[in-house]
């Protein structure tokens, strides 16, 4: 763009330059000629090199007709120049128009180029996402298959010693069979027995079988005299538990009943001593420290009391003189 503002300056310039000739002429030449309807011209066949050396060749044409014709009259040079300037100026306005004309076209196929480059990386994300992705399945089924051969190649190893699998399932079902049956029998390394572990159960088995021959002469073996047995032996166990439950509570009964008795000899004799020692001894006895710890002086005055156990004295004691607070 800037070329081509340049250009159009420079027409300007020779225009006003050119001011001397036909100013008509002139437009008439670039507005009917050129201006309104340019010429499709090939840009191809158009290049710097031939530009630059067409003004040479004009300006020596030029040369050589003012040369030739220098005799001629000045008549005739100035429509030489005329044409030659509107020449010149025809092939700058040419000259402006084709590079406007490429200038256009050149904007045209760069927007275009730069799309086909857009479109171009898509497509090349897009393949390249797909070349990954075929890589990768490439790899797993490579895997897959290395995988496999060593499968194989352990299956091949392995497949003789599925028999002895077999064999050894079949043994280890056998001792399993073997444990659940002798499981219960009792261990005997602690038990002293007389001789040999087989003569202990030949010996063993003679006495059950005397015991079962001498139960049965007993005729404790029916089904229907059991069960009156075991009937008669729970009735006797209910009776028997009632009766210690009735037993137990007499006992309890006498035991409070000897309470009470002991309790109202033991006010009793009180009372009859009391009135035999007379108050004063009473009032002494009661509430001296002496007569309270001890009680020495009255079991010598009165020897009937000496007999009384300590456990009804203390009794009566605390029943009559209360405990200070």
């Amino acid at each position: 763009m800037p070329e081509s503002g340049r250009k159009p300056s420079s027409l300007q310039k020779s225009k006003e330059n050119s001011g001397i000739f036909g100013k008509g002429d002139l437009q008439s030449t670039l507005l009917e000629g050129h201006g309104t309807a340019p010429p499709d011209l090939d840009l191809s066949s158009i290049n710097e090199k031939s530009m630059l050396r067409k003004t040479p060749q004009l300006e020596k044409k030029m040369s050589k007709k003012t040369e030739s014709t220098s005799f001629s009259a000045s008549r005739k040079k100035n429509p030489d120049l005329s044409e030659a300037m509107e020449m010149m100026e025809s092939q700058t306005l040419l000259l402006t128009l084709l590079a406007i004309k490429m200038e256009n076209g050149l904007a045209a196929f760069e927007e275009k180029a730069e799309k086909n480059l857009l479109t171009m990386c898509q497509e090349k994300e897009k393949l390249q996402k797909k070349v990954h992705q075929l890589k990768r399945q490439l790899l797993l089924r490579q895997r897959k298959r290395e995988l496999l051969a060593v499968l194989n190649a352990q299956i091949e190893m392995l497949s003789p010693y599925e028999v002895v699998a077999e064999r050894f399932k079949e043994q280890y079902k056998t001792l399993a069979t073997a444990l659940d049956t002798t499981r219960h029998e009792l261990p005997v390394r602690s038990v002293y027995l007389d001789g040999d572990r087989q003569q202990f159960l030949d010996d063993l088995q003679q006495e059950l079988t005397t015991t079962l021959h001498l139960l049965g002469e007993l005729e404790i073996g029916s089904s229907d005299e059991n069960e009156k047995v075991l009937n008669l032996l729970s009735e006797l166990k209910e009776v028997t538990q009632k009766k210690d439950v009735e037993l137990r509570r007499t006992f309890v009964q006498v035991q409070e009943l000897s309470a009470g008795v002991n309790k109202e000899a033991a006010l009793i004799n009180q009372e009859v001593w009391e009135e035999a020692q007379g108050p004063a001894t009473s009032h002494q006895w009661y509430f001296s420290e002496e007569g309270a710890c001890g009680g020495t002086q009255g079991e010598a005055s009165f020897p009937l009391l000496s007999g009384l156990t300590s456990h009804m004295h203390c009794e009566s004691t605390h029943r009559l003189c209360p405990q200070p607070k």
